[in-house]
């Protein structure tokens, strides 16, 4: 990990900052102000170079907008992101993390997300913003139970 690099919760203050790391990770920014407060960023020397997202519904968490600036990929950040807000899932009672993800399924497998078909999910789910924006897409649904 990278000396220094703090992983804590999102501030409101943190929109402007996670919204251009989104942007420049090509992910959507759309709900970010309805959704600030649960995200975690990642903070090195001031600068916010990577965040992550889990979404709660009942008592499953839709993690999301998992992103690392460039320039500091593969060194660990995204790693602490993802149990971060897994963490913080498991602790605000959701049992189950899913996501959907077209270029990383073997990344979130290492935390213990397989492949599941998205109809075996819960409905608020699937009437989720993000699962509505991935339905037609080759996007894959992961599952990972928290318990």
């Amino acid at each position: 990990m990278i000396r220094d690099l703090r992983i804590r919760a999102a501030q409101p203050a943190d929109a402007a900052a996670i919204g251009a790391v989104l942007e420049r990770c090509g992910l959507p920014v759309d709900d970010l102000a309805r959704l600030v407060g649960e995200f975690h960023v990642a903070v090195l020397e001031s600068q916010i170079v990577g965040c992550a997202c889990a979404e709660l519904f009942g008592d499953s968490a839709i993690v999301r907008s998992v992103a690392v600036l460039r320039e500091w990929r593969d060194q660990g950040i995204a790693s602490h992101l993802v149990n971060a807000v897994m963490m913080r899932a498991r602790a605000n009672g959701s049992r189950r993390a899913v996501l959907l993800t077209s270029t990383c399924p073997s990344y979130f497998a290492r935390y213990g997300f397989t492949l599941i078909h998205a109809s075996k999910l819960p409905p608020e789910i699937l009437e989720s913003k993000e699962f509505q924006r991935m339905r037609n897409t080759s996007a894959l649904c992961m599952c990972c139970e928290l318990a």
